[in-house]
């Protein structure tokens, strides 16, 4: 009986070791739990973050692409603009040489305007001291059959205005040609 009260001892030393075992195996099965629950709870966090972070990324490289299309075409726009602006700096460039040369041709045949009516007031001056009897508007019909072919190649009107001749006027059928005297 010793024995056996022995051996109940024993046993009883190691049923309750074992229950101590399974009680700190329970207490860290609980702990690996919460610490297994905690970490479930965190990795659906960081999947959700993850997700929402990768709608971020695909909104953000859309505009980015977005913007890079308009950029371009921007870029492009702005090639085909400075071309234009060029082509129309050297067609701003030609008319205002044009213009100078449109001036001064302008002025040359202006001074040769003067210089015809130079001629005809001196020629008709001259008829009518040499033809006293002629007015001055027959004397210049006489004369425009000569000069008629120079005077339409200039194009213009001469109006002649001869000094120290009485008022008259003279109707000529020849549009080019308008003749008035003035004192």
């Amino acid at each position: 009986m010793k024995r056996e009260l022995t051996q109940m001892t024993h046993k009883r030393e190691l049923l309750s070791l074992y229950m101590d075992k399974f009680e700190e195996f329970q207490t860290t099965m609980a702990k690996s739990n919460e610490l297994f629950t905690t970490f479930k709870q965190e990795m659906e966090k960081m999947t959700r973050k993850i997700k929402k972070l990768e709608k971020e990324v695909i909104i953000w490289r859309t505009k980015w692409e977005n913007n890079n299309k308009i950029l371009l075409q921007m870029a492009e726009e702005k090639t085909v603009g400075d071309k234009k602006h060029r082509a129309f700096q050297i067609k701003l460039e030609r008319l205002e040489k044009l213009y100078g040369a449109l001036q001064t041709e302008r002025n040359e045949l202006k001074e040769k305007v003067e210089v015809l009516k130079e001629q005809v007031y001196v020629k008709v001056t001259d008829r009518n001291l040499a033809t006293p009897g002629v007015s001055p508007c027959t004397a210049l019909h006489s004369h425009k059959d000569q000069n008629t072919s120079s005077k339409r190649a200039l194009g213009v009107y001469l109006e002649v205005m001869p000094k120290g001749v009485n008022e008259t006027k003279c109707h000529s059928k020849d549009s080019l040609h308008r003749i008035s005297s003035r004192h």
